[in-house]
């Protein structure tokens, strides 16, 4: 049995994913969410639903597990109003970005911690995630939590709890990466006389397509994949060339260690 506290975005995804792939039934699940329009997108799953975290209770037995998927800044709440639900007994897996197993266990009580970090295309089946065991988790304890992280997730790797920042900064982050060249190209088309439809048809199907092939060339770095593309003196040379001019490399590198730092930044605030 899993009950959720929250049903926001990626609590939803994991859901209605693990009911998709069989890995939970309607049956074995509860949820806790106080925005009304939320509670409706889940409640459509065929999954109980109720306005408040101390409401579970009534679905739980001894080795329901608690998905903690609420925003950092909101655990507190939580904390004033989950005693009926006994977390310090529980096994407990967080999604909270930056929040240490030292932290929840100071706020929830709780011991048996495991941290997930999954990332937004989980919602298609196609996320990404880590799993690391922290507090007191025993080897076994991480099993529901890969059973529904396994259902639309198609890489789900185990970390230690210290990598977790890193890999929300990779691959929690990941996609705004991924977006925001998005938004570049749909741009520069628009400026070479495409129109805003036509800018982000292409654009979306370059990176669909460049994702599939490399995917699918898991031998081969991507330095090589861009290679293929690139001929001496030609187009793509010449883009790369303002690119590495712009540093846009080194700058990559930057942000994705200023995404690390500040996960790391907000574990001690």
């Amino acid at each position: 049995m899993l009950v959720s506290i929250g049903g926001g975005t990626m609590a939803h995804a994991l859901i209605a994913g693990s009911l998709a792939a069989r890995a939970l039934t309607p049956e074995q699940c509860a949820v806790a969410e106080p925005d009304e329009a939320r509670r409706a997108r889940v409640a459509a799953l065929g999954v109980p639903v109720v306005p408040d975290a101390a409401a579970l209770s009534r679905f739980m037995d001894a080795s329901t597990q608690v998905l903690l998927a609420v925003k950092p800044q909101s655990l507190e709440d939580v904390a004033s109003v989950a005693a009926p639900l006994n977390l310090p007994a529980r096994v407990l897996i967080s999604i909270l970005a930056g929040t240490t197993s030292h932290r929840l266990a100071r706020s929830l009580g709780s011991q048996r911690i495991i941290r997930v970090m999954p990332n937004t295309p989980a919602q298609v089946g196609a996320g990404c995630a880590a799993v690391a065991l922290a507090g007191a988790a025993r080897p076994g304890d991480e099993g529901l939590a890969m059973r529904i992280l396994s259902a639309c997730c198609p890489v789900v790797e185990r970390i230690d709890e210290s990598l977790m920042d890193a890999f929300t900064a990779l691959a929690g982050s990941g996609p705004a990466y991924v977006y925001y060249l998005a938004e570049a190209m749909e741009l520069a088309a628009s400026q070479m006389g495409f129109d805003s439809a036509q800018a982000r048809r292409f654009t979306r199907q370059v990176i669909a397509g460049a994702a599939r092939l490399m995917e699918r060339s898991a031998e081969r770095n991507p330095a090589d994949l861009r290679a293929d593309v690139t001929s001496k003196g030609g187009t793509t040379e010449a883009a790369c060339r303002t690119l590495d001019l712009a540093s846009t490399r080194d700058s990559l590198v930057r942000a994705i260690l200023a995404a690390r730092d500040r996960g790391a930044e907000l574990a001690r605030l």
